[in-house]
């Protein structure tokens, strides 16, 4: 008895801390989404403002418009089709019957990545066919002219959702149909129905149930799913798991607390209810057969395959039409993508009403991943705000458009010292969105002595306590800095020398991490005492932890240009450069400033914004918070901005950071 009762309080404290591990960071992740400011990791008192402000958040209620939207018209159709599947299983004999189970299993035994990145290829490939049958059939005929350029969207996205939703469907119906007994359908047509008839009132009766566990988990999966999405929205859809992936590029507000609070309880509720259905028909359920297995269907059942293909085609031609419509949209759009948090959201909502131009805005998590979007194929950008480096690769892959700086009037603000930068010699190609610096943050109370130097970085009586950048060019370009050499070297001697310095660091425990979002929660919260990161992120966290500073180490650093392009394949030319022009305003360079922390290159925005600050928030901007974001020229000379690297050199980098094992 008492071995009984010891193992059942093992299992119980077992199943305490399981849930613990799975469901604490939920919990913070609910309790700070009530914080009255802007940290997550630093309480200061129960507020419901972010709640509040996540229904005035465009981007968000947008992706949430599209994310119902997406998943109720994937749950309608794949719930029809999946239906109809089951049913034409059910009539089959039993090697095709398993034949086809076994392929149906495949969506849901895959990684979501492979589905992803195969619906994305499918679509790449589908789109470039029929821009070439497309212009075949335009070249010899003009009565019906057809769009030679499809691109993805929300047709797509629909599409990839629908297909993935299907086989759940097919497994949440299948066993109904086993547990059916398979006389009521001769019975009713014994007396007089119709196989239609027999059909709608006495099978759909037998398999409701499944049929709506079906849906609901459809649902489920749909609103939830992330990584599919991901390779299937293209540039004019956003989901929600999209957006909250994009803005926590930046950092982790309590507005995406919030918004994920409610999602995370959304899929918990949907759970719940098929759970509890579930558990409610196991518990009401007639006897029924349970032996019954799938067999051939009766000739009493004529036409049934004509009728499920029926119903397929159906689906898909429903599918197609919709993708269609989304493609013919003839309103006046503009697609973007930057990065999260990078913009005064208002100024889209403004720019819109002004000018009655949709805005797509999406973000990127790196410079790389925004390449690799653009060359796959799946991406349909118009503007993109790549860093300066990124820039010139661009450029000499000739995939930038030259811009026509006559519809670009705003571009005459720009200060000079911003323009016709190494990356782009002609300024032919960009107008500059913001620049900034990278450095030290260091906890004051934490270190002995004001850091000012990137050996810091490196210090083994700093162990357990530094954070490094988990970026390969930054972190190895504090270790060149330090040891003296370029920034944009080529020397693999000297990379390797750098790599060494980073790597025994890290053998040795300097590091506690190598973070990049996560850096806001360490170092607001006193976890860490030294980070290298971005001068504007900095200004952010100071406002939670004012024991932080700052410093651009003795021997130099990187300072760095964001600018606004056009992609060679942009579709939206005219409105393209009708949002960089609106942008490049004085007014939106201000209120970018004040949103994002870092410096403008708009020569009246930089000049003007420390009287802006004070007649904001009625109090004078501090001088020194002011050259952090925008550092003197004194301190300026010492940095070097990053140039594109030789491709053997990029791979260089990619080998040594590989063996890093980060």
């Amino acid at each position: 008895m008492s071995r009984r009762k010891t193992n059942s309080f093992g299992d119980r404290l077992l199943m305490v801390l399981v849930g613990l591990f799975l469901y604490a960071p939920i919990i913070i992740l609910i309790v700070f989404s009530f914080n009255a400011g802007n940290s997550s990791s630093v309480w200061k008192g129960f507020s419901l403002h972010w709640y509040q402000q996540l229904f005035h958040n465009r981007l968000i209620m947008h992706s949430v418009y599209t994310t119902l939207m997406v998943s109720l018209l994937a749950t309608i159709i794949a719930t029809i089709a999946g239906t109809f599947a089951a049913i034409g299983f059910f009539a089959m004999r039993r090697k095709p019957r398993e034949t086809l189970m076994a392929v149906n299993n495949i969506p849901m035994m895959n990684a979501d990545i492979v589905t992803g990145v195969s619906l994305c290829l499918l679509f790449v490939v589908f789109f470039n066919g029929w821009g070439a049958f497309a212009g075949w059939v335009n070249s010899w005929q003009t009565a019906v002219v057809l769009p030679e350029r499809l691109t993805m969207g929300f047709g797509t996205l629909l599409i990839a959702h629908v297909c993935f939703n299907i086989p759940y469907v097919i497994l949440a119906v299948g066993p109904k149909l086993r547990q059916m007994d398979r006389n009521l359908v001769d019975a009713a047509q014994d007396l007089g129905c119709t196989w239609m008839q027999a059909f709608w009132r006495v099978i759909i009766p037998e398999i409701k149930p499944g049929i709506v566990s079906g849906a609901l988990t459809a649902f489920t999966m749909s609103i939830d799913d992330f990584i599919i999405s991901y390779f299937t929205a293209g540039t004019s859809s956003s989901t929600l798991a999209m957006t909250i992936y994009g803005m926590t590029k930046k950092r982790v507000s309590p507005e995406i607390n919030a918004v994920s609070t409610l999602l995370f309880v959304t899929v918990i509720i949907l759970l719940a209810i098929i759970n509890l259905r579930e558990n409610h028909a196991e518990h009401h359920r007639n006897v029924h057969h349970e032996s019954a297995t799938f067999a051939p269907a009766p000739k009493k059942y004529p036409g049934l395959g004509k009728k499920i293909a029926a119903g397929a085609m159906a689906c898909v031609l429903l599918a197609v039409l919709i993708v269609t419509g989304a493609a013919a949209r003839s309103e006046r759009v503009v697609n973007v993508c930057s990065w999260g948090e990078y913009i005064d959201e208002s100024l889209i909502t403004e720019f819109e009403e002004k000018t009655g131009i949709r805005v797509n805005y999406q973000t990127a998590e790196s410079n790389e991943a925004l390449y690799s979007l653009i060359k796959m194929g799946g991406a349909d950008f118009d503007v993109i705000v790549p860093s300066d480096y990124m820039i010139a690769r661009l450029i000499q892959e000739d995939m930038l458009a030259e811009l026509d700086y006559a519809a670009i009037p705003n571009f005459q603000l720009m200060d000079p010292q911003f323009t016709h930068l190494s990356f782009d010699p002609e300024n032919k190609y960009t107008v500059p969105y913001t620049w900034g610096s990278v450095g030290i943050i260091y906890n004051t109370t934490m270190v002995d002595e004001p850091i000012t130097s990137w050996g810091a970085m490196f210090d083994e009586k700093h162990a357990g306590q530094v954070l490094m950048i988990n970026n390969s060019r930054d972190a190895l370009m504090a270790a060149l800095c330090y040891l003296g050499y370029d920034i944009n070297t080529t020397d693999e001697a000297q990379l390797t020398e750098a790599f060494e310095l980073v790597k025994n660091a890290k053998d040795k425990g300097v590091y506690q991490a190598f973070v990049m979002d996560e850096i806001f929660g360490k170092m607001e919260g006193g976890n860490a005492a030294i980070a290298m990161y971005y001068a504007g992120d900095y200004l952010t966290m100071l406002e939670n932890n004012e024991d932080l500073a700052f410093v651009i180490p003795e021997e130099g650093s990187n300072w760095f240009v964001d600018a606004m392009c056009v992609l060679k394949s942009s579709q939206h030319m005219s409105e393209a450069e009708e949002w960089i022009n609106f942008i490049a305003g004085t007014d939106a360079n201000l209120a970018n400033m004040d949103y994002i922390w870092y410096a403008s290159p708009n020569a009246e925005a930089l000049a003007e914004y420390p009287a802006y600050y004070e007649e904001t928030y009625g109090e004078p901007l501090d001088e020194e918070i002011y050259n952090i974001m925008a550092i003197p020229d004194e301190e300026r000379e010492r940095c070097e901005i990053y140039v594109n690297l030789p491709q053997e050199t990029l791979k260089f980098y990619d080998k040594l950071w590989t063996q890093l094992g980060v």
